[in-house]
Order: structure tokens, then C-alpha cells, then sequence
């Protein structure tokens, strides 16, 4: 299935279902009960995932085939990062149980999104697809793996990471900003 395909096939199940899942998942996470919000920045996520994905010539057929609208559908999911694009927008990436498969945590950290005249994004929630909370394995796991998908192009002095597993009852909260620099702001 194609880039468009997926979009349309994704347009068309958030429409039938009245996006009752997205406010679901929204509501979980204690996100403002906006559905097109989460519809439009996933779309827009996801095609930056694919065009990355395209660029290091990687095929990207699986990590679309995990894209679904109901996460119960996603071939090979088990996690969902949710993003929140700079308080325009929030977007929800299936992933396995690795973050390389399709999502690279550093190359969405400072793409621009031209729809909402932003860059990146602020932070993301991991939860699990099925509804399940995070063991602590898990967080340590995932902690683990976003460290170093982001550290392979940050260093502590470029990017502060910080992980909330508190906040929300079995749910790992990534915040990330980039340290102030007086200096550029002369």
C-alpha cells in the first residue's frame, strides 16, 4: 500500500468510527479532547517517517502496514509514542518493541511542520496498543532506547532528555529541549 492509499484508507476509518478511538486515547493521556488535532499531526508525522525512511533508502511497507487508525488492528505494534507537535498538534506512532522500526526519535525532533509553522516536537507519552500499563522492564527498556535513538545524534549538551513514569499511571512521558544559550539569543 502506498503512501496515499494509507492516507486515505486512515481519513476514512477515523470518519466511520465519529474518532471515538482518538478520543479515547486522547482522554487517556489527559490531552485536550481535540481528535482532528491527533488526525492531521499523525498524518503529518507519518509521511515525515516515510520520506526520512525514503532518504536512507530503508523500505517503509511495514512501519505503514502498523499504522492503523485501531491500534488493535496494527500489524506488529505493541507501543504507541504520541507527540505532542509545540501545542498545534498531537500525533500517535505503532511502533514494535524496538523505536528504529520506521520512527527515528532525531530526525522528527527538528522537522518542520509547515502546517503549523513549528519544528519538531516537545515531548511524547509510550503506552502500550493493547491498554495494558508499562512494567517497569518496559520503561527501563524503552528509556534505554530512546536515549540512545536520540543520543546517536544529541549529546547531553545539545539535548536534555528527562522521563516522567509518575505523571500518568503506566505511562512513560519523554519530555526533550534543547539547553538555552544566551548567546544566541544576542
Amino acid at each position: 500500500m502506498g503512501l496515499k492509499q494509507w492516507e486515505r484508507a486512515y481519513r476514512k476509518a477515523a470518519k466511520a468510527d465519529r474518532s471515538a478511538l482518538f478520543r479515547q486515547h486522547l482522554s487517556m493521556l489527559e490531552l485536550p479532547d481535540q481528535p482532528e488535532l491527533l488526525l492531521e499531526g499523525t498524518l503529518n508525522v507519518v509521511r515525515a517517517c516515510v520520506a526520512y525512511s525514503s532518504l536512507d533508502n530503508q523500505s517503509y511497507e511495514d512501519f505503514l502496514a502498523m499504522q492503523t487508525y485501531d491500534p488493535a488492528d496494527s500489524s506488529q505494534g505493541v507501543y504507541s509514542y504520541t507527540f505532542n507537535l509545540c501545542e498545534n498538534a498531537f500525533a500517535r506512532v505503532m511502533v514494535r518493541e524496538k523505536v528504529q522500526s520506521g520512527l527515528d526519535l532525531a530526525d522528527i525532533l527538528n522537522h518542520p511542520w509547515d502546517d503549523y509553522r513549528v519544528c519538531g516536537y516537545r515531548c511524547f507519552w509510550v503506552s502500550r496498543i493493547d491498554g495494558r500499563k508499562l512494567s517497569l522492564r518496559e520503561i527501563a527498556r524503552i528509556t534505554k532506547d530512546v536515549t540512545n535513538d536520540l543520543r546517536f545524534d544529541y549529546s547531553e549538551e545539545e539535548l536534555s532528555i528527562d522521563f516522567d513514569d509518575q505523571s500518568l499511571a503506566g505511562v512513560l512521558r519523554v519530555d526533550v529541549q534543547e539547553p538555552w544559550n544566551p548567546e544566541e539569543d544576542e
